[in-house]
Protein backbone atom coordinates (compact mmCIF):
# COMPACT_ATOMS: atom_id res chain seq x y z
CA UNK A 1 0.00 0.00 0.00
CA UNK A 2 0.83 3.18 -1.22
CA UNK A 3 1.26 6.36 1.63
CA UNK A 4 0.85 10.34 1.11
CA UNK A 5 1.27 12.58 2.63
CA UNK A 6 1.30 17.15 2.91
CA UNK A 7 3.69 19.07 5.17
CA UNK A 8 2.14 22.50 6.58
CA UNK A 9 4.93 24.55 8.20
CA UNK A 10 7.32 22.45 6.38
CA UNK A 11 10.81 24.52 6.95
CA UNK A 12 13.49 23.09 5.22
CA UNK A 13 11.99 20.00 4.75
CA UNK A 14 13.04 17.43 7.18
CA UNK A 15 10.24 15.51 8.25
CA UNK A 16 9.06 14.62 4.52
CA UNK A 17 12.54 13.88 4.12
CA UNK A 18 12.13 11.49 6.77
CA UNK A 19 8.45 10.57 5.34
CA UNK A 20 10.23 10.13 2.01
CA UNK A 21 12.68 7.42 2.91
CA UNK A 22 10.54 5.72 4.71
CA UNK A 23 8.42 4.99 1.43
CA UNK A 24 5.41 7.88 1.45
CA UNK A 25 4.86 10.24 -1.33
CA UNK A 26 4.93 13.70 -0.03
CA UNK A 27 2.16 15.12 -2.36
CA UNK A 28 2.71 18.62 -1.12
CA UNK A 29 4.32 21.57 1.44
CA UNK A 30 3.23 24.59 2.57
CA UNK A 31 6.10 27.25 3.84
CA UNK A 32 6.61 30.37 3.57
CA UNK A 33 9.97 31.24 4.50
CA UNK A 34 12.08 31.72 1.47
CA UNK A 35 15.82 29.85 2.21
CA UNK A 36 13.42 27.04 3.75
CA UNK A 37 11.90 26.60 0.16
CA UNK A 38 14.92 26.71 -1.17
CA UNK A 39 16.31 23.58 0.24
CA UNK A 40 13.27 22.16 -0.60
CA UNK A 41 13.27 22.62 -4.09
CA UNK A 42 17.20 21.01 -3.70
CA UNK A 43 15.87 17.98 -1.92
CA UNK A 44 12.83 17.35 -4.10
CA UNK A 45 15.12 17.48 -7.15
CA UNK A 46 17.49 15.26 -5.81
CA UNK A 47 14.66 12.81 -5.09
CA UNK A 48 13.58 13.07 -8.87
CA UNK A 49 16.91 12.92 -10.59
CA UNK A 50 17.45 9.63 -8.21
CA UNK A 51 14.57 7.63 -9.06
CA UNK A 52 14.20 9.22 -12.65
CA UNK A 53 17.62 10.46 -14.13
CA UNK A 54 20.45 8.57 -11.79
CA UNK A 55 22.90 9.73 -14.98
CA UNK A 56 22.28 13.33 -13.81
CA UNK A 57 23.13 13.11 -10.01
CA UNK A 58 27.24 14.15 -10.77
CA UNK A 59 25.81 17.26 -12.18
CA UNK A 60 23.69 17.72 -9.16
CA UNK A 61 26.41 17.39 -6.54
CA UNK A 62 28.48 19.69 -8.84
CA UNK A 63 25.69 21.67 -8.67
CA UNK A 64 25.60 21.74 -4.70
CA UNK A 65 29.02 22.46 -4.32
CA UNK A 66 28.43 25.82 -6.37
CA UNK A 67 30.96 24.38 -9.14
CA UNK A 68 27.91 24.45 -11.48
CA UNK A 69 25.59 26.61 -11.92
CA UNK A 70 21.65 27.02 -13.88
CA UNK A 71 21.39 30.96 -13.96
Amino acid sequence: MKYFGFDLFAGAGGLSEGFTQAGYNIIGTVEKDHWACETQKTRYIYHYLKNKNPDKLNEYWEYCQKTKSYE
